[in-house]
């Protein structure tokens, strides 16, 4: 819209100042949403335990479950046989699976015959890693996705990938995304496998 009034002719300034004033503003607004909820993330650190990912893996497939099957969806789960513990918030990363589980299946188109969600966890020198693959449409904006209130869904807040990567940096990890060839996409994370329960 800024771009839009400097372009006009004549060049509406005052208008583009307003624009440019309001995007400001709007960015200011989300990193403090972001800030509170990364403050709260970090003082999770009390409800973390030693565990392995297997079973919080096993929680959220049951809760997309339903889903999954309306969609015509199969979900595959690999946990590899050397999977160490890892310290994290069980609630918090289920939720970071969950919501990756849900976008993968919302790539895909619903009773797609080859309808798929793998999910891959792999002990990578220190870290724990987890993939979540799909075959849908693929990532249109991948170094955009993960901004605070950044959508390509009609009905979508753009906060959810935000929030899985708020989640994943208060355990110390990292969370990207890689394009599948042919279609398709991987999130994924990493948890440090020396990071220690509290006690």
């Amino acid at each position: 819209a800024c771009h839009r009034w400097l372009g006009a002719v004549p060049p509406n300034v005052e208008r583009a100042k307003i624009t440019a004033e309001r995007i400001i503003r709007d960015a200011n607004s989300a990193a403090d949403v972001v800030g509170r909820i990364r403050a709260l993330f970090k003082q999770s650190t009390e409800t973390r335990t030693n565990a392995t990912l297997s079973s919080v893996i096993a929680e959220a497939r049951d809760l997309v479950a339903e889903e999954a099957m309306r969609r015509g969806v199969r979900i595959s789960v690999d946990v590899g046989s050397d999977i160490p513990l890892v310290a994290f918030d069980r609630v918090q990363i289920q939720q970071v699976l969950v919501n990756l589980v849900r976008n993968g299946m919302e790539a895909m188109d619903s009773g797609a015959d080859d309808g798929a969600i793998s999910i891959r966890v792999r002990h990578i020198g220190d870290v724990v890693q987890t993939e979540v693959s799909d075959r849908g449409r693929g990532i249109e904006f991948p170094d955009r996705i993960f901004e605070p209130f950044f959508t390509t869904k009609e009905q979508g807040m753009g906060m959810g990938l935000a929030i899985c990567r708020s989640i994943i940096e208060s355990h110390s990890g990292r969370l990207w995304v890689e394009k599948n060839e042919p279609r398709g996409a991987t999130f994924i994370f990493t948890l440090p496998i020396e990071a220690k329960a509290a006690s």
